[in-house]
């Protein structure tokens, strides 16, 4: 049994080593343990970590962001501050909107930007940048954009159309390339809508579509005020200025005039000054004439024979043209060209004369330019039509009576007085080498004293107005017939005065009148009267130095033309032999319808 262990020894023999390998796995065990626990504690530590520096970075983006927005702000805040300065700054309305239109359109080959007005009175403030004269005009009259803005302050078109946007419709071809978007803005304060901006970029080039639409309505907003106060100054300075202008223009029509057509012209020369015109013309309907025009006046630019007459034929063309309106019209170029105007007149205006409703005239302002009629213009050009409406009932009704001072009732011819006065005249006018010759006709109805007992005083005096017919008939076929004058000089003799027609001229004047007399004979009360005309022809100064000594001449010529046999035609150096012996015709029957050759 030496040899066998006792049973304690044996047993802390067997458990020696499994006590320490016991050990020993608690001592692992613990250690793994810590390390889990560090382990854990460490990636607590890292995500604690992880949070905060991601908190961290959040943070500084957030902060970069706002850096970001507030930067921008500022940008737009200075953008804003520098346009308000540019625009607010400007004493005129017009410059302030051209300061305006050219930040937006800093190119406007490639853009466009429109500010239209919503009260139309004020052109001045109608403006555009980059847009053709054609769709300017057509836009400038679009009520309806404006009248939408007034419910929405904003309106943004992307790739207009004509179908989705009314407004690309009045855009011309050149114009509608430059067109991606289209973007209207409302300009209001308390009263109300004042204008519309119309444009195709915002500002600032580079920041969101957002942030530029609100800076542009920002900037309505701003310079609403200021520009309302600019239009309501510059709206009463038109109107006083064309108060004055109606002043200036109605103290020309009052006034008094030796010629009653010179009030006319000096009225129109004012005119075409204010409206800074080149040429103006009053044309008068002429129902003799199946209502053709005829230029009463005309005034203004100095032109060559060829350009005078084209440029006349223009304006009574447009004339025609306005005569069938009520209310003033204006032409631009193009509407000119539809016309078959290609020359001369770049613009035109004209306002319609009323009398009772009817036109009665025009008046019409030409432009070698192609500037536009302003509002203001046009307005006054229509007052002037009602104007000169007035003044020529007033100037005809002078005319009127001084017309029947100076004419001769029965025949409508000059009378004594007027035709000695003008003889006077043109005899001066000879005189003083203004012309070389000055002929007159003294003419007497052969037999008149037979017609009046035979017929009676009332057939006479229609054999009067019938010879003073052929007459003027004979008369429009004289080529110069300015000054020439048709008078009853007394009775049944009638004068011819022919200024600046010499002895062979006269002749052949008075052989036409005296055939014409012949061969038309007067009817009257279904009776036919056979008239002829003796007539004595003069000449200053082959036969007479002075205005006396011309009638006497002519007088003198007449007589030996009644003594040599009647109806013919005998001039004052015309020697006739001795006038045959008188025949006496025997009386014809009362009921006879032909007279030729009534006894003296």
């Amino acid at each position: 049994m030496s040899g066998d262990f006792p049973p304690f020894q044996a047993w802390l023999a067997l458990t020696k080593p499994t006590t320490g390998m016991t050990a020993m796995a608690v001592v692992c065990l613990l250690q793994y343990l810590y390390f889990v626990w560090r382990q854990h504690q460490t990636r607590k530590l890292a995500e604690s970590f992880r949070q905060q520096t991601e908190g961290l970075h959040g943070e500084l983006r957030q902060l970069n962001g706002e850096l970001k927005h507030l930067h921008r702000e500022r940008n737009l805040q200075r953008i804003e501050n520098q346009l308000l300065r540019e625009v607010l700054s400007q004493t005129e309305c017009a410059k302030a909107i051209q300061a305006l239109l050219r930040r937006f359109v800093p190119n406007p080959d490639d853009a466009f930007a429109l500010f239209l007005p919503y009260d139309s009175s004020v052109d001045s403030a109608a403006q555009s940048r980059g847009l053709s004269p054609e769709s300017f005009a057509a836009l400038s009259g679009d009520v309806a954009l404006l009248s939408e803005l007034t419910l929405r302050p904003v309106i943004h078109w992307e790739l207009p159309t004509p179908a989705r946007c009314p407004f690309f419709n009045h855009l011309t071809a050149a114009d509608r390339r430059k067109v991606r978007e289209l973007f209207a803005f409302a300009v209001a304060d308390e009263e109300g809508v004042l204008a519309a901006l119309i444009t195709t970029t915002l500002l600032p080039v580079a920041a969101p579509r957002q942030e530029q639409i609100e800076l542009t309505r920002r900037l309505m907003q701003s310079i609403a005020p200021g520009l309302r106060s600019n239009l309501n100054l510059e709206l009463q300075a038109s109107q006083l200025r064309s108060t004055r202008e109606m002043l200036e223009l109605r103290s020309i029509a009052d006034a008094k005039y030796d010629q009653p057509f010179g009030m006319l012209e000096q009225f129109l020369t004012r005119l075409l000054q204010i409206l800074e015109a080149d040429r103006a013309a009053l044309y008068l309907s002429k129902r003799e004439s199946g209502g053709r025009l005829k230029a009463i006046v005309q005034c203004g630019l100095s032109l060559q024979a060829g350009v005078a007459e084209s440029w006349q034929d223009h304006e009574e063309r447009l004339a025609v043209t306005a005569l069938q309106s009520r209310h003033v019209s204006t032409f631009d170029r193009q509407q000119l060209s539809c016309l078959g105007i290609q020359t001369l007149i770049g613009t035109a205006a004209l306002t319609p004369i009323l009398h009772n409703n009817l036109a009665i005239g025009v008046i019409c302002v030409t432009r070698r330019t192609e500037i536009a009629w302003t509002t203001a213009q046009r307005q006054l050009l229509g007052w002037s039509g009602e104007t000169i409406s007035q003044a020529l009932r007033r100037v005809m009704s002078f005319a009127v009576v001084e017309r029947q001072a100076r004419l001769d009732g029965l025949t409508g011819l000059a009378n004594r007085r007027t035709f000695d006065a003008q003889l006077n005249n043109e005899l001066e006018g000879a005189g003083s080498g203004v012309q070389a010759e000055c002929s007159l006709l003294l003419l007497d109805l052969d037999r008149f004293k037979s017609v009046n007992d035979v017929y009676g005083h009332q057939a006479g005096d229609e054999v009067l107005r019938s010879t003073a017919r052929l007459l003027r008939e004979q008369a429009s076929q004289v080529r110069n017939t300015d000054r020439l004058l048709l008078a009853r000089y007394g009775g049944e003799e009638l004068a011819v005065l022919l200024p600046g027609i010499g002895l062979n001229g006269a002749r052949r004047i008075a052989e036409n009148i005296r055939q014409a007399v012949e061969s038309q004979p007067v009817v009257f009360n279904g009776l036919t009267i056979r008239v002829t005309v003796s007539i004595g022809v003069a000449t200053w100064p082959i036969h007479a130095q002075s205005a006396e000594t011309l009638v006497a001449a002519a007088d003198a010529a007449l007589y030996q033309a009644k003594s040599h046999g009647r109806n013919r035609v005998v001039c004052g150096a015309d020697q006739l032999a001795e006038p045959p012996a008188e025949v006496t015709l025997p009386a014809l029957p009362a009921h006879t319808p032909v007279l030729e050759g009534l006894p003296a």
